[in-house]
């Protein structure tokens, strides 16, 4: 029997008994699924961001309740660990056999939780070194030359990313009137201004219709919001999801000792907007516990 509260996702109360919601249910399963797949909860978030999920919206007897909020890493990982789905209630930390009916299969659900057995520093640090320079190979001096990617770690174990111009390399510091620049903060530049485009709605309704033209299957409205969506979620994306959208765009970043020139693509928006199509999951208004 349900004992009060909330239900999770994919269920309601029906005569104090768990009864399976399938529009919900279906939620649960593309999330189980989807988190075995992409083995990171940072990527999952977006995923589910940029379709709109939020969490579960409830109402009490006496009217009360409160509205779905946006997906962060804690819910997904409650989600993960809550064995109800299996048809189990908890007491006492223990799982017991229940009378509702499961909705995820033991083997799905024992993948997830081979995954989350990882250290997720581990699992970070494995995706952020898959793109350590966001800029590598795009990225040049007023001298048209490349700036080259260089690190140096300190005693501490602690790494310091740099961009350093090739003439520098070749004869000596300062031979190209460039300063060694630090990665983070150039990099912070230029997704700034990134940004400022990706919120510029005049923009957005010039390019649109181009990128329709290329795919006449693309519905205007979801791409739309699909691409708001992606400034407000920008900083739950992986480094290799941001690199991803930043060659979609940008064609040259060229630094000069007082000025910072992003050139973009003359159909990054386009190459964008067709990269945006959301996922075939089924939108709802607050669907997770």
């Amino acid at each position: 029997m349900w004992m009060g509260g909330v239900p999770p996702i994919g269920y309601d109360v029906e005569n104090r008994r768990l009864v399976p919601n399938e529009r919900e249910a279906k939620i649960v399963r593309h999330i189980f699924q989807r988190f075995v797949e992409l083995g990171s909860s940072t990527l999952l978030v977006k995923e589910l961001r940029l379709d709109g999920v939020t969490s579960k919206a409830w109402t009490t007897r006496d009217g009360k309740g409160g509205e779905g909020r946006p997906i962060d890493k804690s819910l997904i990982y409650k989600m993960l660990g809550n064995r109800t789905y299996l048809g189990e209630l908890r007491h006492k930390e223990q799982g017991y056999p229940a009378e509702h009916i499961p909705i995820i299969d033991r083997e799905l659900c024992e993948n997830a939780h081979t995954i989350l057995a990882t250290n997720g520093r581990v699992r970070g640090n494995a995706t952020r070194a898959t793109v350590p320079y966001l800029l590598k190979g795009i990225v040049f001096g007023n001298d048209d030359r490349a700036l080259s990617p260089w690190h140096t770690t300190k005693k501490n174990g602690r790494r310091y990313q740099y961009y350093v111009p090739q003439l520098d390399a070749k004869e000596h510091a300062g031979a190209s009137g460039l300063p060694r620049l630090p990665a983070a903060e150039l990099e912070l530049a230029v997704l700034d201004q990134l940004r400022t485009v990706l919120r510029a709605p005049e923009l957005l309704r010039e390019m649109l219709p181009q990128a329709i033209k290329l795919d006449p299957a693309l519905d205007e409205g979801k791409i739309t919001v699909a691409i708001c969506r992606l400034d407000m979620i920008w900083e739950q994306l992986s480094p290799a999801e941001q690199s991803k959208i930043v060659r979609l765009l940008v064609e040259k970043v060229i630094v000069s000792p007082n000025d910072l020139e992003v050139r973009l693509r003359a159909n990054g928006i386009e190459r964008l907007v067709l990269e945006l199509q959301p996922a075939d999951v089924p939108r709802t208004e607050g669907v997770l516990a």
